[in-house]
């Protein structure tokens, strides 16, 4: 039996509520219903309304006239529209997700009359990771009105059968999408007819995708059209079914106890306010309890908290003082702690920020998973600012954050605020080839982390000595070591952090045997999990929970009990609590590699894992994005396969799910330039410009791409080769003039002034780039640069023969 709309909305919770929009819900703001549609282009292209649904009909109209027409018909009935009655108030709630199959753009409007912004996803070209702060996600599973191929865009208006048959990709991420946001959450279906065809369809689907979910939602059809009988059809499955439109819905929910957030951010706020950074930051002073600590976590592998270090379970690290001496000076706003992965970097940095804490400053730890909004940042600042107070953001994986990071130093700049200061923590071959802005480096320093000094090693000793839980869990692997031949083994093997040091230097067996006599010991489930979470961690994969129940085909019920089978292995914690995202790690990358190493030696072994990885990635959440972007890294990802053919047929597969995501078509085309297939690289090229107009790496691959051409291709005169390299020359010339700070094009310059050299015995084109790097040099002040100098100074002079290819084009 139907309920009435006032139950409906009983305990009804937006921010764990998804909103499903049909075409009924945008009639009262004067679109036309499906029926309408049909009977415009029947009665337009001389049609039989009666013989042929919407998709049908349109597409018969499309065949006798054009798409342009077709789709001007469609703009003509669903454009210049605009909210109208209860449609008005849905942005006064925080909803989880809003789905819609209508066309037009009446909810982007509704939110931006409030000042607030959708997230809308229109097509898998949309499928990647944005700098902005959103308040909630649309996903137009038919499109968007003002997005078509026919105006040369790369969306398409979702109208036609072959519209379906083309994007049937892009409906099923969405769908899967769906699949997550139904976890623990509530589904209104709003706006459609007993009537509509369609409806059963969606009904179905929500429904089946519901059945699969650990914790499913409730759903419930909100319907403009009474019809009682075919209403308890859905109700014989568990769907509530009430009567009302639109209008009636917002009517009620004004008159109920749900709350409404009128307001959009506010500069006024104060810190704490700012709700914006609570998802994706750690309030340093709210988790530095040393009642928290857990020293026998930490000997086991797990990253030392803030809890630990506020306790007095690591050893100081010098650099920690270095940097807060920098950073207390006038005019710096930044500084960068580079090491290699597992040496304590960052350890150093938290222990530097509980130091700073403790003066009084506001610290805060940015979540790497979560996207670094620079907006967020620059009102924090300026809040800091008008209290004269002083805030350290520490943003640890910083290579990730790159364009956001700069984006935010170039803004603090401006405003000639330095109330924000920011720590950057990064391996050196993953910050070095990326392109800073200048004033990293203007207003900020890099600082090394490599060995331990001969004071830490003697602190690392102290500790051992007058802590008796850490002396208790090492005293075994160690006794009778004299104090000189304990610091004697740290000397030698002294590169690495705390966990490794004690782990790796006092045990008396090999530490790989250790963590594989560990890994023996699991049962095979465990085991199989655990190798998977190693080596997608180890090739920077972003490894979350619905990840791996993707991959390995776990049932969600039975997750729990693996994580508590696995709790001193693998650790879970959240990365979006109203997602459902919920991230996995391993206890410590050394472990991860040895896992790697010994489980997945084999390069097929690696492929399968890569191939799985990609067919099971969603590509509606950033975090999936993130991975894309990693699998792509030249240190980690698919570069580890040394076959390219089977690199580029990933790189495809990623491009397929994401092809709004620009670095995996860098890649390829890198790729096919090594493999001198020029002309492959050239339609990649091509296409690149269609989509997304040139950047910074395709402008340099087009210059290497010349100088490839003119080496490498056969039978041609010399003469020719030479032209080539002087095409190249004014590509270069342009690309310094519109890619000031990029230092990757300044590097194929050089390459090609060199091999102009060899065939002409000229330096002009040589010289020209060496003087641009060295304007570059003084100008941005990337030490990065200087070595890239200094290499071709080598190569010209015939000591080397490191080719351009050792600089890696930006992520």
């Amino acid at each position: 039996m139907s309920v009435a709309i006032k139950q409906l909305i009983v305990d009804l919770v937006p921010k764990k509520t998804v909103l499903l929009f049909g075409a009924g819900s945008t009639i009262p703001s004067g679109a036309p219903s499906v029926g309408k549609l049909i009977g415009h282009f029947a009665t337009n292209f001389g049609i039989d309304a009666d013989k042929y649904t919407l998709s049908e009909i349109t597409n018969l109209a499309e065949n006798k006239t054009s798409r342009k027409r077709v789709i001007t018909d469609l703009r003509k009935l669903c454009g210049g529209l605009h909210p109208q009655g209860g449609l008005r108030n849905l942005s006064l709630y925080d909803w989880k997700s809003i789905y819609t199959t209508n066309y037009d753009d009446l909810v982007e409007q509704t939110y931006e009359a409030r000042g607030k912004a959708c997230r809308v996803y229109s097509s898998n070209f949309d499928f990647t990771i944005t700098e902005e702060e959103y308040d909630v996600d649309l996903f137009k599973i038919h499109g968007t009105i003002e997005k078509d191929i026919s105006d040369g865009n790369v969306s398409r208006i979702i109208l036609t059968e072959a519209d379906y048959e083309q994007t049937e990709p892009y409906r099923e991420y969405i769908y899967d999408r769906l699949k997550g946001d139904l976890a623990g959450a509530n589904l209104i279906i709003i706006g459609q007819s007993l009537t509509d065809p369609d409806l059963k369809a969606i009904v179905n689907r929500a429904a089946a995708l519901n059945a699969k979910v650990l914790n499913p939602a409730k759903i419930a059809l909100l319907l403009y059209q009474r019809d009682d009988d075919r209403a308890s059809l859905f109700e014989q499955r568990g769907i509530t079914v009430a009567f009302g439109g639109i209008d009636d819905f917002f009517v009620e929910l004004a008159q109920s106890t749900v709350k409404v957030n009128t307001m959009a951010a506010s500069l006024g706020e104060t810190l704490d306010d700012i709700s914006a950074m609570n998802p994706s930051t750690i309030d340093v002073a709210t988790v530095s309890n040393a009642a928290l600590a857990d020293v026998s976590a930490m000997f086991n592998g797990w990253p030392a908290s803030y809890a630990d270090i506020e306790a007095g379970l690591t050893f100081p690290r010098t650099i920690a003082d270095e940097v807060k001496n920098y950073l207390e000076t006038s005019n710096t706003l930044c500084a960068v702690v580079l090491g290699a992965a597992g040496v304590g970097k960052s350890t150093a940095v938290k222990q530097l920020m509980l130091k700073m804490g403790r003066a009084g400053d506001r610290v805060w730890e940015h979540k790497s998973d979560q996207r670094l909004v620079k907006d967020t940042w620059v009102k924090v600042a300026t809040n800091l600012l008008d209290k004269g107070e002083r805030g350290i953001l520490f943003v640890d994986d910083a290579h990730i954050h790159l364009m956001e990071i700069n984006d935010l130093v170039d803004r603090l700049v401006a405003d000639n605020n330095a109330h924000l200061k920011i720590i950057c923590a990064s391996t050196r071959n993953q910050w070095s080839p990326r392109i800073k802005t200048p004033n990293i480096y203007k207003f900020g320093k890099e600082f090394r982390l490599s060995r331990l000094s001969r004071d830490e090693i003697e602190r690392l000793l102290q500790l051992i000595d007058n802590n008796p839980t850490i002396r208790s869990l090492v005293e075994d692997t160690f006794s009778g070591f004299s104090k000189a031949e304990r610091r004697r083994r740290l000397s030698v093997r002294c590169e690495a952090d705390m966990f490794v040091c004690l782990k790796n230097i006092f045990a008396v067996e090999a530490f790989d045997d250790i963590i594989l006599r560990e890994y023996a010991e699991l049962s095979l489930v465990d085991q199989d999990v655990y190798r998977y979470v190693a080596a997608m961690e180890n090739a920077g994969v972003r490894v979350h929970r619905q990840l791996v129940v993707r991959l390995l085909g776990i049932q969600a019920p039975y997750i729990g009990q693996l994580l508590s089978s696995l709790s001193d292995i693998i650790h879970e914690y959240d990365i979006d609590d109203d997602l459902g995202i919920y991230g996995w790690r391993c206890r410590h990358v050394v472990i991860s590699e040895i896992i790697t190493r010994f489980k997945f030696k084999d390069t097929n072994a690696i492929i399968d894992l890569f191939d799985r990885v990609i067919d099971n990635l969603s590509p509606t959440y950033d975090i999936e994005i993130r991975t894309i972007r990693e699998l792509c890294n030249i240190q980690t990802g698919i570069a580890r396969i040394p076959d390219k053919n089977i690199q580029n047929r990933l790189l495809r597969k990623m491009i397929s799910n994401a092809p709004g995501e620009r670095v995996p078509r860098h890649r390829l085309i890198r790729n096919l330039i090594d493999q001198g297939a020029f002309e492959k690289a050239e339609t990649e090229i091509r296409l690149f410009g269609k989509d997304f107009g040139s950047d910074g790496p395709v402008h340099r691959y087009k210059i290497r791409l010349m100088v490839a051409r003119a080496v490498h291709t056969p039978g041609i005169l010399e003469g020719d080769r030479i032209a080539i390299l002087e095409q190249a020359n004014t590509l270069a010339v342009s690309g310094v003039e519109r890619y000031a700070h990029n230092k990757n094009i300044l590097s194929a310059y050089a390459e090609l002034g060199i091999e102009y050299y060899k065939r002409t015995g000229s330096y002009e084109i040589y010289n020209e780039a060496i003087n641009q790097l060295k304007i570059a040099e003084e100008r941005l002040g990337d030490p990065d640069i200087s070595s890239i100098i200094s290499r071709y100074e080598r190569r010209l002079a015939g000591h080397t023969h490191e080719p351009d290819d050792a600089v890696p084009e930006d992520a």
